[in-house]
C-alpha cells in the first residue's frame, strides 16, 4: 500500500485501527496491492457519509489551504527546471504539502465514528479567511518570482505563516486515535520544517538565519 500510511502503520496499530475504521477496513489495507493508498480504500466505503459536516466544511478549508501551497511549489519547481537542485526542493515540498492534505482527508474520514473538537480549533478558526487570502493573492502573483532567492524567502513566508498551526490545530481536534496515535500525522510539521531548514540552509546560506528562526517556531519534540 502506497500513500502517507502505509500497511505497517496499519499492521502496527491494529486496534485504532479497527475502531475507527471496522475490521474490515483493516484486513483490506493489510492486503491491499501495492498501488492502493489507504484513503482510497476508505473512499471505496462511507466513511466520507459525514462530508456535509460543520467539522468536514473546515477541515476542507484547511485541505485547501495546503494545496494550494501544493500549486505554488510545483510552479516553482517548474520555473526553475534547469536548476536541479531547486527545482527538486521544491518538488518534495509540493509532495509533502499533498502529504498534509491527504493526512487531513483522512481525518475528515474519522468524523463519521470519532467526531471532532471545535472548542480545539476555535482559536485557529480566525486565521483560515486571512491565510486563504494570503495564497489567493500569492498564486496569482507567483509567475513573477524568476530569482532563486526570491523563491526561498516565498517559502519562508508561507511556512513562517500559521498554516502549520492551523494544520496542527486541525489534525488535533480530531477525536479519532487513529490519528492521535499514528506517527505520519504527529511528525508530519516537524519533518516538514526539519527538511525545509536543512536544504534552504544548504540552497541559500544566506538565508541561513531566517530559516533558523522558522526551526525556533517549530522545535523538534523531546525523544
Amino acid at each position: 500500500m502506497i500513500g502517507v500510511i502505509r500497511a505497517w502503520d496499519v499492521f502496527f496499530h491494529p486496534y485504532v485501527t479497527v475502531r475507527c475504521f471496522g475490521w474490515q477496513t483493516f484486513f483490506r489495507a493489510l492486503w491491499s496491492g501495492r498501488g492502493q493508498t489507504f484513503l482510497s480504500l476508505l473512499g471505496e466505503g462511507s466513511f466520507f457519509a459525514s462530508s456535509g459536516s460543520e467539522a468536514a466544511g473546515i477541515l476542507e478549508r484547511c485541505i485547501n489551504l495546503e494545496l494550494s501551497a501544493k500549486r505554488i511549489y510545483e510552479h516553482l519547481a517548474e520555473t526553475f527546471f534547469t536548476k536541479r537542485p531547486i527545482a527538486d526542493f521544491f518538488t518534495e515540498l509540493a509532495r509533502q504539502e499533498q502529504e498534509h492534505a491527504d493526512l487531513l482527508r483522512l481525518c475528515v474520514a474519522t468524523l463519521r465514528r470519532s467526531g471532532w473538537r471545535f472548542g480545539y480549533f476555535n482559536p485557529w478558526q480566525e486565521y483560515l479567511p486571512r491565510l486563504e487570502k494570503q495564497m489567493r493573492e500569492i498564486e496569482s502573483t507567483i509567475s513573477s518570482v524568476d530569482r532563486v532567492d526570491n523563491a526561498l524567502q516565498l517559502v519562508v513566508q508561507i511556512e513562517s505563516s500559521e498554516i502549520n498551526r492551523v494544520f496542527q490545530a486541525a489534525i488535533g481536534a480530531s477525536n479519532a486515535d487513529f490519528v492521535k496515535r499514528l506517527g505520519p500525522f504527529r511528525d508530519a510539521i516537524e519533518m516538514h520544517i526539519g527538511y525545509m531548514v536543512m536544504r534552504i540552509s544548504e540552497l541559500a546560506p544566506n538565508l541561513m538565519t531566517v530559516s533558523r528562526e522558522l526551526r525556533t517556531s517549530f522545535p523538534q519534540r523531546a525523544l
